[in-house]
């Protein structure tokens, strides 16, 4: 009975600790979330010829059918809306776009959203996965664990954790990141290019910020931007257009 009791005991501490590490992660969550700005707010209303709609993910849809299409992982403690601007351009140029919302907005927790999407768009014939920051170590740790599932991964200002070696991998890859007089404004960038194709296609954009790939304020730690949000965001625009038209 004795030995009983402390098992009885032992379980509701253990549940209790959960209970409270589960209400202190989403509280860290809900107050640490960098939220979506004014103009990334303004690209989630439809406009001429895309329909934008918020369900279970952020969806782009074009107004003629398309064949390629993007799933796109958000950054860490990022509200995904915040990636709209760029996303909905994208669409513009008829690609189906969806930003997979994700829990605690960390990609980590959930690097499989990218097969509900699949599943849910059987008539595109070509995906991409790509993602920002902590989106897009998450999208290569996708790629990793489900081969063939996509054509391409893109990655912005971000590469694959250790664990996700991609580098014997055929698949097409863009690498789209920051530098400050020519440095790469990630840390250990330059050491982690050996986790990617040695065709891995890689885009500096001089003078640009991390928290610019989104439109969601000045982010800790994040260098001062000597490009503009808009010109940031065309430049990035420039370069996933080509790199689409490339797959087709």
């Amino acid at each position: 009975m004795i030995v009983k009791k402390i098992i009885r005991n032992s379980l509701i501490v253990l549940a209790a600790l959960l209970v409270i590490t589960l209400l202190g992660l989403t509280l860290w969550s809900a107050t640490g979330t960098y939220p979506a700005r004014d103009v990334a707010l303004a690209a989630l209303e439809s406009s001429e010829g895309v329909t934008v709609t918020q369900e279970d993910w952020i969806t782009f849809t074009p107004d003629q059918q398309a064949e390629v299409g993007v799933v796109f992982y958000p950054g860490g403690l990022v509200e995904p809306a915040a990636y709209a601007p760029v996303l909905k351009k994208i669409a513009g140029e008829n690609a189906l776009v969806v930003i997979t919302p994700m829990p605690l907005n960390l990609a980590i927790l959930k690097t499989g959203a990218a097969n509900a999407v699949i599943d849910a768009y059987p008539e595109i014939t070509t995906w991409i996965l790509a993602g920002h920051s902590l989106g897009g170590a998450s999208a290569g740790i996708y790629v990793e664990n489900n081969p063939g599932k996509v054509d391409a991964l893109v990655l912005w200002d971000s590469f694959p954790p250790d664990s996700a070696d991609l580098s014997d991998n055929e698949l097409a890859v863009l690498s789209i990141y920051g530098t400050t007089d020519g440095f790469p404004n990630t840390d250990n960038f330059d050491d982690k290019r050996r986790l990617l194709p040695s065709t891995t296609e890689f885009v500096a954009i001089e003078g640009a910020s991390h928290a610019q790939f989104g439109d969601y304020g000045p982010q800790k730690g994040d260098v001062v931007p000597s490009l503009s949000l808009g010109d940031q965001h065309e430049k990035v625009i420039e370069l996933m257009l080509a790199f689409i038209q490339k797959l087709n």
